[in-house]
């Protein structure tokens, strides 16, 4: 790299370092004001009180990276020009695309980082915070956690069963009901006073299977033990205590739209995160990428004017994201368009803001 690359990335870096820091703390403060009463109330200790911000700051850095980068870059090309340092990189040659250069490259780089730790580091580090937020902060019993009621699953089309209640921790459950139907008609019935998941597989007790023969005749069993191998489930899967899609990493989410799919359920609205968590990080990048032009020519107002341009598009930018988000959870427009479109048209913007610049 040359020499006048590292020394835009220098002053790129010292840029990001004091944003982050000064905006995530920032957040902090304002997040601890909120929770003070908490804190006090229940006589939250200290350790557990930085333990959850240690891991706050965490969700600050996903939710808030790509703000980050923009005004690290607004700040970092506007007073190099406001200085007449990028005149003298262009006077000696240098395009403003030689310029952006490394700083595009290194956002690219920061948008794939962003990418690896929204999904592989990020989502056990947010279960810990919402751990300590709901049974050290606010004190929430842990039972309630372990018991879930009125399971409602469906097997495959035509085949669901039903659970009163279960006991996660016990790997128990009471008022089993198991539905197998074909072209509207019920073909089989089983009931029991207790399901168990021993070795791998789930065991119905003291219970009844009534089988039908075209809807007319009637036959059944009582047994005491019979094994249920149409249920895939683990008992993991009926307690689980879903968080956002968003705080979901990749497999989890991946995982949680095949149950939906296996089991009939809803997830429209987790497709569209599941593509936007591949989108989103690239925000990083495109919004720089029309900021650049900006920030490289201040007009009439300096600084102050170039970083208020850059802003107003990046929240579009952010606007827009959010409207099509909401349009694709509807099922108004295609998961794609909803996902990616934005980055499409800003990426377009972009590069036509690029070439129109002044080199």
């Amino acid at each position: 790299m040359k020499k006048l690359d590292l020394y835009l990335l220098k002053h790129f870096f010292t840029t990001l370092m004091v944003v982050t820091v000064a905006i995530g703390l920032t957040i902090v403060v304002i997040n601890m004001v909120e929770e003070l009463r908490d804190f006090i109330d229940h006589d939250v200790p200290i350790q557990s009180v930085l333990e959850y911000y240690f891991y706050f700051g965490g969700w600050v850095l996903k939710t808030f990276l790509p703000m980050f980068v923009m005004l690290s870059v607004l700040f970092t090309i506007s007073m190099l020009a406001r200085k007449q340092e990028i005149l003298a990189m262009k006077a000696s040659g240098r395009s403003l695309y030689r310029i952006a250069a490394p700083i595009l490259i290194v956002t690219l780089f920061i948008a794939a980082g962003h990418f690896y730790y929204n999904e592989y580091v990020f989502p056990d580090a947010n279960k810990r915070k919402l751990e300590i937020k709901k049974f050290t902060i606010e004190r929430r019993s842990r039972t309630a956690h372990t018991q879930v009621r009125d399971i409602k699953r469906q097997i495959r089309p035509g085949s669901f069963y039903l659970l009163s209640n279960f006991n996660v921790d016990r790997r128990t459950g009471n008022g089993f009901k198991l539905y197998e139907t074909e072209a509207n008609q019920v073909q089989q019935i089983i009931t029991a006073d207790r399901i168990v998941y021993i070795d791998h597989l789930w065991h119905a007790v003291a219970g009844v299977r009534r089988t039908f023969e075209n809807g007319v005749s009637e036959s059944f069993v009582e047994f005491d033990t019979l094994i249920i191998e149409e249920i895939q489930d683990k008992p993991d899967d009926l307690g689980k205590q879903l968080g956002k899609p968003a705080d979901m990493s990749l497999d989890e989410l991946k995982a949680y739209i095949d149950l939906m799919k296996r089991t009939g359920g809803k997830y429209t609205k987790e497709s569209v995160d599941l593509k936007l968590k591949y989108a989103f990080p690239l925000a990083s990048f495109i919004i720089v990428l029309i900021c650049i032009p900006f920030a490289s020519n201040p007009r009439r107002g300096g600084v102050g004017v170039s970083f208020a341009a850059g802003a107003l598009i990046a929240l579009v930018y952010f606007v827009l994201f959010r409207i099509l988000q909401s349009a694709g959870y509807n099922g108004k427009i295609p998961e794609d368009v909803a996902a990616w479109s934005v980055n499409g048209l800003f990426l377009v913007v972009g590069v036509v803001v690029m070439l129109k610049a002044r080199k």
